[in-house]
């Protein structure tokens, strides 16, 4: 490893001691303020998560039925389980709430901070690391991705926290098992690890027993142990859905039968596409999949100027050219090659279909940055680049905080909750739901017992990959406004208000949604 004390800040001792605690404390900041409000609603995804997870902490089961399964049936496709199983003592504290679904990842995404600092310092220097530290504590995709709750999110977190300890495994083997663990526990965050982890770690293995790396046999073995365990549910569930054995089902643990199986959606023939690479590249080169929630227009993942930088820091650590790469640094570009073969074999990729790749760009990044510093005739050139991040930074939080969170809550339906709510009040006993409200969220606001929604709900395309309801319980999907009935009441978008009150229904407003009804 190299030695960590090279290349440090000018201002690393003394009153500068407070950087790394005060870009933390910053980070976490910025990630905490308004949380649960902001983004406003609730995803038709981390709605179904939390519901799972009330149904696991209610009942013992999932919302099919499966005591403690490895994966969800959810859509009917399935769903990773650890974001609901993180979530259930939030659940049980605070309620149906979006908070108790978006605690775990908020958390993790905190705790990612300091780890990624260690990390870099382990890797490279103090002043890289301080520099991957700052551009991760503003990145707006990590500061995005921590304020809600989709469950595939969770993954780079485990990721950052497998390479972390197998990067401190290279000191002391016994960090191997606690590698293990990280990795291990990452399968459940996103079913896209079950390629990232095994090849990420054999390539990596590979080249530690080629370089002439050597671990004492135990921690070897732990550590292999806990990810076969681990990882074991997982290739029984493969084996089942694969029709290769039947679903098990015992008081602890399950392994189910999905509706309908996705495993087209990663396939190594989409290595030999064209638009493979072209998707890569351009959500490489754009840092953007169109999709609101994960990314806003004109500042990236990472704001533009970052991938100049990261490919500086990739030619500096590729090239061994002003900061050799250290053995650590090797294993980082092979972990960084993995991920981004995996991007290439996901079809219709998107920013969280590439989440194992995302933490590798600030870190390449802050090398990069660093090379300016030892620019000895352009010494005003990081200084400047430092304030664009700044002034990049705080037009961000401007943003993120006022007009985008109104865009992104209508896009998850800010006021579904409320209306759920009042409905429940008013103990309405036949309710019409509007087109644009997932069925997910409609089960998490009301709690619907996992016993009635089994027993009521009615699907209108099983099996499938992913099902449409058309009712459960009171609620029924789907609304036909040139034929209102008397004895329902209606949650639909307030645009739909203008109608009701013309033909003399009442009315209650919730953000983006109300709910009418006729008292007649």
């Amino acid at each position: 490893m190299r030695d960590r004390t090279t290349h440090k800040l000018k201002l690393s001792s003394g009153g500068a001691q407070w950087l790394v605690p005060g870009v933390i404390l910053l980070g976490i900041l910025v990630r905490a303020a308004a949380f649960g409000a902001v983004p406003g609603g609730l995803n038709q995804d981390e709605a179904f998560a939390g519901y799972e997870a009330w149904c696991l902490l209610t009942g013992g089961t999932d919302s099919w039925g499966y005591p403690f399964p490895c994966y969800f049936v959810s859509w009917g496709s399935g769903m990773n389980v650890l974001e609901s199983y993180l979530a259930v003592p939030f659940v049980a504290l605070l309620g149906c709430v979006p908070a108790a679904v978006r605690l775990p990842q908020l958390l993790l995404a905190c705790l990612s901070l300091p780890v990624f600092y260690d990390l870099l310092l382990r890797l490279f220097s103090r002043r890289t690391a301080l520099l991957g530290l700052g551009l991760l504590a503003v990145s707006p995709w990590h500061i995005m991705l921590s304020r809600w709750g989709l469950e595939s999110n969770l993954a780079p977190a485990f990721l950052l926290f497998g390479f972390y300890f197998l990067i401190r495994g290279l000191e002391d083997g016994r960090f191997l098992l606690l590698s293990a663990l990280a990795y291990g526990v990452s399968l459940y965050a996103y079913a896209i690890n079950w390629v990232v982890v095994p090849l990420t770690l054999c390539v990596c293995g590979g080249y530690l027993l080629a370089s002439g790396r050597r671990f004492a046999w135990k921690c070897l073995l732990g550590a292999a142990g806990i990810l076969f365990l681990l990882a074991l549910p997982l290739l029984l569930f493969l084996l089942v859905n694969l029709n290769v054995m039947d679903e098990i089902v015992i008081p602890w643990l399950s392994i189910p039968r999905l509706a309908a199986m996705r495993g087209s959606e990663l396939s190594p023939a989409n290595l030999l596409s064209p638009e493979s690479y072209a998707a890569l590249g351009r959500l490489l080169l754009f840092q953007s999949d169109g999709l609101i929630w994960n990314g806003m227009e004109g500042f990236g993942l990472f704001y533009p100027f970052t991938l100049p930088l990261a490919a500086v820091g990739l030619a500096r650590l590729a090239g061994r050219k002003g900061q050799p790469a250290s053995l650590g640094g090797r294993l980082m570009l092979l972990a960084l090659a993995c991920s981004a073969l995996v991007c290439l074999m996901v079809e219709r990729l998107n920013v969280n279909k590439a989440n194992s790749l995302h933490l590798f760009l600030p870190a390449l990044a802050a090398v990069g940055l660093d090379g300016l510093f030892a620019l000895e005739r352009v010494r005003w050139l990081p200084r400047v680049a430092l304030a664009a991040y700044a002034c990049a930074f705080a037009a961000f939080a401007g943003v993120y905080f006022t007009g985008y969170n109104g865009q992104v809550s209508a896009a998850f339906r800010a006021g579904v909750g409320e209306a759920v709510a009042f409905v429940k009040e008013e103990n309405f006993s036949r309710v019409a739901v509007d087109g644009s409200v997932y069925y997910s969220q409609i089960l998490f606001y009301d709690q619907t017992p996992r016993e009635e929604y089994a027993a009521t709900v009615v699907y209108e395309n099983y099996p499938s990959t992913f099902l449409n309801v058309d009712r459960f319980g009171r609620y029924r999907f789907g609304v036909d406004y040139t034929a209102l009935e008397e004895d329902t009441a209606y949650l639909v978008p307030v645009s739909r208000k203008g109608a009701f009150a013309a033909a003399g229904w009442q009315t209650q407003q919730f953000e983006g949604y109300l709910v009418a009804w006729n008292e007649e």
